[in-house]
């Protein structure tokens, strides 16, 4: 048997938005090389619990990001992507490689935040934090089956559904 090791995120896969044909027509765009840093968190937060949910979760994904202009930069994508409070696809794995057991990818949706327009000191680049809340449920996908691993959505919480993708 195989001693599980640490993960090591290297090489992660990380796109907000959906390509599509439209009206609108839009394009999924990768943070990959925007990013040094992903976290995806939840916690209880009252403001969201009901008799139904007591536990009311939000969770939220957190980008830590490195500013750039021009032609295929950070600033381009989230322009792109219709910018603060647009509610956008987001898709996360430790690899590129397909959804499996070994490199499940998460998805959900996400509402964009606003972003700093500079934030560096002298010779330094500017470099940010953006957290994006979750909108409705995340799920992860290891290939052949997706769960649904939380939601933000009021009584709907749960962490027990399954639902079984046609391979």
């Amino acid at each position: 048997m195989a001693t599980p090791k640490p993960i090591r995120l290297t090489d992660p896969f990380i796109t907000l938005g959906t390509d599509s044909v439209g009206p609108p027509v839009t394009t999924a765009h990768s943070f990959t090389c925007f990013s040094n840093g992903i976290h995806i968190t939840g916690e209880a937060d009252d403001d969201l619990a009901t008799f139904c949910d007591p536990e009311g979760f939000a969770y939220t994904v957190s980008l830590d990001l490195k500013m750039s202009l021009g032609a295929e930069s950070l600033d381009e994508a989230i322009t792109a992507l219709g910018g603060p409070g647009t509610v956008v696809p987001f898709e996360f794995a430790y690899t590129g490689d397909p959804a499996s057991v070994d490199n499940p990818h998460w998805s959900g949706e996400v509402r964009l935040p606003a972003i700093p327009i500079v934030d560096a000191g002298i010779n330094e680049a500017t470099s940010f934090t953006i957290d994006m809340a979750v909108i409705g449920e995340i799920t992860k996908d290891v290939g052949t089956t997706t769960f649904v691993v939380g939601s933000t959505a009021p009584h709907t919480h749960r962490t027990d559904t399954e639902e079984t993708v046609a391979a």
